[in-house]
């Protein structure tokens, strides 16, 4: 029977000039081995050696070969190498621990991140690299190597191509961060605590496969948007320099076909529920993260309700709401925010689709602008007023808001996607108002601080749309942007669609922390 197993390798007890030492390396390799192994890998974890000596180039590169070597027929291969990289005459290296100050030229006493002779020769049916080694800290130029612009430019063979890919914590030009235990955050942060050090790309991953339901498979595209949100999440508030590292993929196979995790528990259809993702064998915020960061990873919308016991006082709250509920459907309504054709009119013309409503029999009618004019689509309905008027409003203490490009990138032909979801970590049910007057979901290009697009300059039918978010659930609000720019008071924008480039997604609400997101509008 195939397997699923992992080999985890870091660097990180460096002794030379110019490197400095990695200390939050083995930390990330323990959390990451733990996640997978409550998710079923095999997991060999080599976070410096038994015998006292330091992670050398000959002790890596043989632990990748009898690793691929011994795997057997159709195993899922994963392997994470962790430390300091660097780019030369064409090829990555991982720089081992004892590397030496006067090797010359300095890549032959480091790993090449190469094995493509034994990757030819293994049974294992797929190979998956997570490369965390393009990292800051290390004087490059002064050894000789090329600068780090020159990273992950690793090539598939033909023959590979059905098995192998590679994941780099970053794209060229950029650097792999990591945070120090003495590093502040702008605002708490769900799964983190303080004093925490940790390699940014590695501990997203660490949280993406953490919160991901054992029910769903996980492709290397959707493993690629989910780890790239956490690590933008993570850059911005720790309030790291530039903008964020940019995740690479690099392989000859469809990501979407890809997916690397064990196949999917079969779900528990008693009493017609799925069952409660398990909670992970890692520390506590981990944990804690994968019960409330990751809501809006996999669609909207969805219930991600746990079970507890209600006090008497909760329950006949609850049944009082459930009476001023019943028999009101209030259907969400299309919200136009500025968005108008070339000529400054607004496009009026409207189609449906249907989409299902979370713990609904029935589906749920959503409206989209044909034109592709920002609306909703698929999210909860709003609450009518006599039933609001019954529920606590929510506060930060007890709801936290997650915001999400639905892709990384989007073509020209695609529609930007946005996600806007409230969980509610409390016993007891409340309202939020996440309509485009009191949410403010604004696009900004990367390059300036100008303001291209804002929901509250003109929004179309009610700029205040409340919602009840049920105890231990979360509700998704979804918008689409058709890429227009907006002005305020509906005033006539200028012309034009937003152009190829990095745009930074934020949404501001009254009493919340501000959740943030990128993504990019690719050229092709």
């Amino acid at each position: 029977m195939a397997r699923h197993r992992a080999l985890l390798i870091g660097a990180s007890d460096y002794e030379m000039p110019g490197v400095a030492r990695l200390p939050f390396v083995p930390g990330d390799l323990a959390r990451l081995g733990s996640v997978l192994e409550d998710r079923g890998f095999d997991v060999l974890v080599v976070a410096g050696r038994e015998d006292g000596k330091q992670v050398s180039r000959n002790f890596v590169d043989g632990q990748v070969t009898g690793f691929l070597r011994r795997a057997g027929r159709d195993d899922t291969l994963l392997i994470l190498l962790s430390g300091h990289g660097v780019h030369a005459r064409g090829r990555d290296f991982l720089v081992p621990e004892d590397i030496q100050e006067d090797t010359r030229p300095f890549e032959s006493g480091c790993v090449a991140i190469d094995w493509r002779a034994h990757l030819d020769e293994t049974p294992a049916g797929r190979v998956v690299f997570l490369i965390d080694a393009c990292r800051e800290g290390i004087e490059q130029e002064s050894m000789g190597v090329a600068t780090v612009r020159q990273w992950s430019r690793q090539k598939v063979g033909a023959a590979l191509r059905r098995k192998v890919a590679y994941v780099y914590a970053c794209s060229p030009g950029q650097f792999a961060l990591f945070v120090r235990s003495r590093d502040k955050t702008v605002d708490p942060v769900v799964g983190v605590r303080p004093g925490d050090s940790f390699s940014i790309f590695s501990r997203s991953v660490s949280d993406v496969i953490a919160a991901h339901p054992g029910t769903v498979a996980l492709g290397l595209q959707e493993f690629q948007r989910s780890v790239q949100d956490r690590i933008t999440e993570l850059h911005r508030t720790y309030r790291k320099a530039g903008q964020p590292q940019t995740l690479r993929i690099v392989t000859d196979i469809p990501t979407d076909d890809f997916s690397f995790l064990p196949p999917p528990r079969t779900p528990n259809t008693r009493l017609g529920r799925s069952p409660v993702p398990s909670v992970v064998r890692s520390d506590a915020a981990t944990t804690a993260y994968k019960s409330t960061a990751m809501a809006a990873l996999a669609g909207t919308p969805r219930s991600a309700r746990m079970a507890r016991s209600l006090g008497p006082a909760a329950r006949a709250l609850s049944a009082l709401v459930l009476i001023g509920v019943l028999g009101v459907t209030v259907w969400a309504i299309v919200t136009k925010n500025g968005n108008t054709d070339d000529r400054g009119t607004a496009s009026g013309k409207e189609g449906s689709t249907t989409s299902a409503a979370p713990g609904s029999s029935s589906p749920e009618t959503s409206r989209t602008n044909s034109k592709g004019h920002e609306g909703v689509s698929g999210s909860p309905k709003a609450v009518a007023s006599g039933a609001a008027s019954t529920l606590p409003n929510c506060t930060a203490s007890v709801v936290q808001l997650a915001l999400r490009s639905v892709h990384n990138s989007y073509s020209p032909d695609q529609t930007p996607t946005f996600e806007l979801t409230a969980k509610n970590s409390s016993n007891v049910d409340c309202k939020i108002d996440l309509g485009p007057k009191n949410a403010v979901l604004t696009v900004t290009p990367a390059d300036t601080d100008s303001t291209f697009w804002s929901s509250a300059d003109c929004p179309r039918g009610a700029g205040n749309l409340v919602f009840r978010v049920s105890a231990g659930e979360s509700i998704t609000y979804t918008v689409k942007w058709n890429r227009r720019p907006s002005a305020p008071h509906c005033a006539t924008p200028h012309a034009g669609s937003a152009k190829a480039g990095t745009y930074l997604l934020e949404a501001r609400t009254p009493g919340f922390t501000k959740p943030q997101a990128s993504f990019v509008l690719s050229t092709d």
